[in-house]
């Protein structure tokens, strides 16, 4: 069988695209990237590295990747690449053609150039698949509550019409379409944007008539359909059959998003829905077999004082070194085991291991008891990349620590009245943290669940992420977090560390599009 082409709109770093391309069929990929389009150039330079994995035969990729990938100086890893590059010519060139740095809808990248450039990788075939998640801050409940509700001005609201536009034009055999779980709830001037959406998908001719497209059948792949009506078109119970909660499909992640499949009316198929798993995969074993790293020191809170009405704080540079760290964390760990409620433990720890992490770490992981052990391997890479912590204000260990320990022995996070309760130097001195508006501000991640959904807000600070461990006392690196979102442990993020968090947050989770591709595969076949 052909490889089937595949367009990846608003690609973010793809997950989407590597859950697709990792399903093999005779030693080869069934599903062929043939364009990604992103507009973050850092996503896209991930975008293209991976790529250029691809042009590679399974397993056999250069040593010259390799080297990429274990190099700790973000300065030398760009040279490093550009050297990789101009080795394999041909294979960058193809990378380069495939994974796009663009904006849809803006007025640089006009539709007649979006359109030449699908025309090009699709050809003249009419089984091709279309996949991709339109920017969803619009929809988001956090976005939402930010602003007061949906703005019908937002431009955001609409830029589903552009992927809706290409199916209209190109009547792709099958598409995935991804997006919040606030889409659900979503209304602009009182109506349901989720049912704008499913409508319009359904018949893209209503919006863009002039193309003449055929109608589609869209399905929810978690439930199966209550009836058909009499079009053939699925019909289901309520709305939030269409969610997708990815923790009951071999995610290690409480990651619930609206994902849509759409079938062309002319194929006669129903679709298969996703297979749940017995049970969920909990977080300490996909990330407990990675390198042990602290957390980095960069300032403590000194005081704050009001000038002209407004509050300014005062902080003082801290040196960040293991001793200084040490004496720190320890520090606060015995004050908070002197508290009510908490015991001391029975023996001291030798951390003198520890560091801050690194870009490369060499380490033997994953473990072959960690459950996804086969979807993160790789035995060239012999490490871990992007595993480098966070520097922290020092008050904000305290605050890890506090919760590492209270989540260790009630086994639950912390919400922050339970902070002032045991201490008053644990609340923070923010406006938020009096008016209750984000009870749980800093949130440890529970080692026996899955982990709460990774979002792109890591990439501004870790509260909302702290590791379980109190011994490292911080927040989760990218690599960690990649894990949870599943991608393979040769899968590179590029840019700076705020950059790479920023990827993989906004990402669909590999594994679970893998699962999602297999469906696909069931209907092109």
């Amino acid at each position: 069988m052909k490889p089937i082409p595949v367009i990846d709109l608003f690609a973010g770093p793809g997950g989407l695209g590597e859950g697709f391309s990792s399903v093999i069929q005779n030693e080869s990929r069934l599903f062929d990237i043939k364009l990604s389009i992103e507009k973050d150039i850092n996503a896209h330079k991930t975008l293209q590295l991976r790529s250029f994995y691809r042009q590679f035969p399974i397993n056999e990729l250069p040593e010259e990747y390799y080297d990429v990938l274990k190099e700790k100086d973000l300065a030398s890893r760009d040279k490093k690449l550009e050297h990789l590059y101009e080795t394999y010519p041909k294979e960058f060139e193809t990378a380069s053609s495939e994974a796009w740095n663009a904006e849809l809808g803006s007025e640089k990248y006009p539709e007649s150039l979006i359109d030449e450039r699908i025309r090009n990788s699709i050809g003249a075939s009419k089984d091709w698949l279309l996949i991709g998640g339109p920017p969803c801050q619009a929809y988001s409940l956090a976005g939402r509550s930010r602003v007061g509700g949906i703005d019908k001005e937002d431009y955001r609201v609409y830029l589903y019409r552009q992927y809706l536009r290409i199916i209209a034009k190109f009547h792709p055999k099958v598409f995935v379409m991804e997006n919040v779980k606030g889409l659900l709830s979503a209304k602009v001037g009182g109506q349901s944007v989720f049912n704008w959406i499913k409508r319009d998908l359904s018949n893209p001719s209503k919006l863009f008539p002039e193309f003449e497209s055929p109608k589609y059948n869209v399905y929810s792949l978690s439930t199966v359909p209550e009836y058909f009506d009499d079009k053939g078109n699925p019909c289901y119970k309520k709305d939030s059959d269409y969610l997708i909660k990815s923790e009951e499909f071999g995610v290690p992640q409480k990651r619930h998003r609206v994902i849509l499949l759409g079938i062309r009316e002319d194929i006669k198929v129903k679709p298969e829905v996703l297979n749940k798993n017995k049970s969920t995969i909990d977080l300490k074993s996909i990330i407990g077999d990675l390198p042990k790293v602290r957390s980095g020191l960069n300032r403590t809170f000194i005081e704050s004082y009001l000038s002209s009405g407004k509050k300014k704080r005062v902080y003082k540079k801290v040196d960040d070194d293991f001793d200084t760290w040490k004496d720190l964390t320890t520090r606060y760990k015995e004050m908070i085991l002197s508290w009510n409620g908490f015991k001391k433990e029975s023996k001291n720890k030798d951390l003198r291991f520890l560091n801050i992490g690194s870009e490369y770490i060499e380490y033997k992981t994953p473990s072959k008891k960690n459950p996804l052990h086969n979807w993160y391997f790789d035995p060239r890479l012999k490490g871990v990349c992007n595993h480098i912590s966070r520097s922290h204000l020092t008050q904000d260990l305290m605050r890890y620590m506090f919760s590492s320990l209270y989540a260790a022995k009630y086994k639950r996070f912390p919400r922050l009245h339970e902070y002032k309760k045991h201490n008053e130097e644990l609340v923070p001195d923010h406006k938020s943290a009096i008016t209750g508006k984000f009870a749980d501000r800093f949130r440890v991640q529970l080692p026996h669940e899955p982990a709460t959904t990774i979002t792109s807000h890591i990439s501004k600070d870790g509260h909302y992420f702290i590791h379980y461990d109190s011994d490292q006392c911080r927040s989760l690196t990218v690599r960690e977090a990649a894990r949870i979102q599943t991608f393979p442990d040769n899968y590179l993020f590029c840019g700076s560390r705020t950059a790479q968090y920023h990827q993989v947050g906004n990402a669909v989770p590999p594994y679970l599009a893998f699962q999602i591709a297999n469906i696909v595969k069931g209907i092109v076949e």
